[in-house]
């Protein structure tokens, strides 16, 4: 069972909140932090220089948990290959706009996982993905069972829909956590879980992969 702590661009383009985050995801039970690389050549990092990818893959190394990033250009391609990421993330957006974007990490040959179902190369592994954010309960559908899909990206808020899919077999669950739901400058921040929420959502899902 993996849980990917989705970090994304909560960090605001500030070294120090991204080390906190960082740190707070290890504590809270993730096994992967993970950034978004490539949004534009002035933003690769989501407000945070390229030069900075180093050092946020140092701080993962430093506790012990995967830097992971999704990627949407040629140049977050490169930065990620320069740091050594062994696996990758593809967005849903990446997935629907720029499918040479996808051929070019599926031509890496490394482990990816990948929030779209259109796509079949042996090294993807499909996450089940509802595309709004945030989505809201009305909104929410899930696959009865996970064998077509490897796992899920959410974007609702609380920690039940994460369970329902580790219950129904889901081998990735990726979250976003934030350090404060009340910032409004970042969207991700209104749906996205606290490290309190994560640990406890990773705490019963794994409790949930021992007794199935």
């Amino acid at each position: 069972m993996i849980f990917c702590a989705e970090i994304g661009s909560c960090h605001k383009g500030i070294p120090a909140l991204a080390f906190e985050m960082i740190r707070q995801a290890k504590m809270a039970g993730a096994d992967i932090a993970k950034f978004q690389l490539g949004h534009s050549q002035d933003d690769p990092i989501r407000g945070m220089p390229g030069a900075c990818v180093a050092q946020l893959k140092e701080w993962c190394d430093r506790f012990d948990i995967e830097f992971l990033a999704s990627v949407f250009s040629y140049e977050a391609i490169e930065l990620a290959e320069s740091v050594g990421m062994k696996r990758y993330k593809i967005a849903y957006s990446t997935g629907e706009e720029r499918p040479d974007i996808v051929r070019a990490v599926a031509e890496l040959g490394k482990e990816t996982f990948i929030s779209h179902g259109g796509y079949s190369y042996p090294n993807f592994r499909n996450l089940f993905v509802v595309p709004k954010y945030p989505t809201y309960p009305q909104d929410f559908c899930m696959p009865d069972k996970f064998d077509v899909w490897y796992g899920y990206s959410s974007h609702m808020h609380g920690i039940a829909d994460k369970l329902v899919a580790v219950a129904r077999g889901a081998r990735f669950v990726e979250a976003h956590v934030t350090l404060d739901k009340t910032e409004e400058s970042i969207r991700d921040n209104h749906f996205a879980l606290s490290f309190d929420e994560f640990r406890e959502m990773a705490r019963i899902g794994r409790e949930m992969e021992r007794l199935a």
